[in-house]
């Protein structure tokens, strides 16, 4: 084979091996739900989620609103946000909420190397253990993004690995308050995993849903969803 033959076989081995790294697993957790939840069984409950924190300031005004409407939610958390805000993952922990591991770093997987994607779940794993003395029942990659290395770790440790099904925010457009808790009572199926934010996405989301919050609780038990943990939608056990 010519040189440029073994270059040109070589790079496309080497694209289909990012490729199978990254979009295959992508396809397998969101498109094929292999090992991955989007939703619960279909009864008339749904689950909220927070993703990225803790925050020193929004994260307990977010406790505060569900503890006001006697909601528990699952809260998946960053690992440096544990360690800069310790006592704010003890206080999630604490009234009794779910807890699930979104990394070390929130670093995207598709740019990390299997190491660093092993060390990203791991340490994300300890910090939240460490400072609430329970280990995540949960996991979540950043941005929903899985790589087999992420993956494959995050059943080892035994998470099982969780996306959503509905998400009233946008990537990087803010959505006011009423806009997001119209989308979640409009939009609610039963069996949601609704994906919010108590820090991170656009700057205004974590206060606009702490806001949203009391309006999005009532209107879906208005339609006769409950609003139940994560463990209690997927039927893990108290």
């Amino acid at each position: 084979m010519p040189q440029a033959g073994r270059w040109a076989a070589v790079a496309a081995a080497l694209l289909a091996g990012t490729a199978a790294y990254t979009i295959g697993a992508q396809a397998a957790a969101g498109g094929l739900r292999l090992g991955v939840r989007k939703r619960g069984p279909a009864r008339a409950m749904v689950a909220l989620t927070f993703d990225d924190g803790p925050d020193p300031v929004h994260t307990p005004r977010i406790l505060d609103a569900l503890a006001a409407s006697g909601v528990r939610a699952a809260f998946f958390m960053v690992g440096r946000q544990v360690e800069a805000v310790p006592a704010v993952a003890r206080a999630v922990a604490s009234a009794g909420h779910d807890l699930g591991n979104h990394t070390y770093s929130h670093r995207h997987l598709w740019l990390l190397s299997p190491a660093a994607s092993v060390a990203e779940v791991d340490r994300g794993a300890w910090a939240v253990a460490e400072a609430t003395g329970l280990a995540p029942r949960y996991f979540r990659p950043p941005w929903g993004a899985f790589n087999w290395a992420a993956y494959v770790r995050a059943g080892q440790l035994g998470e099982e690995r969780i996306l959503w099904s509905l998400r009233p925010e946008g990537w990087l457009l803010p959505a006011p308050a009423s806009r997001m808790a119209a989308h979640v009572i409009r939009r609610a199926h039963p069996g949601a995993i609704v994906n919010l934010h108590d820090r991170g996405g656009h700057p205004s989301t974590p206060a606009e849903t702490w806001a949203a919050l009391p309006r999005m609780i009532a209107g879906l038990r208005a339609r006769g969803l409950e609003v139940v943990p994560l463990r209690a939608l997927l039927g893990d056990g108290p």
